[in-house]
């Protein structure tokens, strides 16, 4: 059965809300992560239903943490390995990125960083190496990078995600408040602040 981005979405939080428990072996219950969450527990149901889980995974106490979060990122396409991912655009926002530490104990890491400007690169004190952007064809491939997060100006925001795109980059999560047009063979995620301060907006004048 094939997952809608948000069920998809709701399962990969849900997964990382599971895995962030102390006691990851004790069973909750939907009741319990409709609590968590603020979902309705028949939604939550209904997300993990459309899973292939093992039966171990659900008792009659609820749903083993552990075994749960594991079958969720299986079923998400992450198996054991981490996924790596890049930023492209280290200016302020990108920079801040580069000592975000919700990457740790998430299936993603964060393996390189890039700009276009070499002073900024040669400057900037990071945990990750750090690259011009000419050298994206080459660093991509070889640290294996399928994600990338977009932090560019937003004038340069759909060319570069076109050499991402050149460079093997299978999704990219653009930041800029660009929007990046459709590239075939690659997912791209539109974050947008104001967007999301939009629907909260929406939601608090409906109530």
């Amino acid at each position: 059965m094939a997952l809608s981005k948000p069920s998809a979405e709701r399962l990969s939080r849900l997964a990382h809300l599971l895995e962030q428990r102390h006691d990851r072996h004790t069973p909750v219950s939907s009741t319990e992560l409709e609590r968590l969450t603020g979902w309705p527990s028949h939604t939550i149901r209904k997300d993990i239903s459309a899973l292939s889980l093992p039966e171990t995974v659900s008792t009659t106490a609820g749903y083993d943490s552990h075994l749960l979060a594991t079958a969720i990122r299986q079923s998400l396409g992450f198996g054991e390995e981490t996924q790596n991912c890049c930023i492209v655009g280290l200016g302020r926002l990108g920079s801040a990125f580069l000592e975000y530490t919700g990457f740790t104990d998430s299936p993603f890491t964060l393996c390189a960083g890039f700009d276009s400007n070499v002073n900024r690169i040669e400057i900037l004190k990071a945990s990750v190496p750090l690259f011009p952007t000419f050298k994206m064809k080459e660093i991509i491939p070889r640290l294996a990078i399928r994600y990338a997060i977009l932090c560019v100006p937003p004038e340069q925001a759909q060319n570069t995600a076109l050499r991402l795109a050149d460079c093997g980059v299978a999704g990219i999560v653009n930041f800029t408040p660009a929007i990046v047009r459709p590239i075939e063979g690659v997912e791209i995620e539109q974050v947008s602040i104001v967007d999301v301060l939009g629907g909260l907006a929406a939601r608090l004048a409906a109530t």
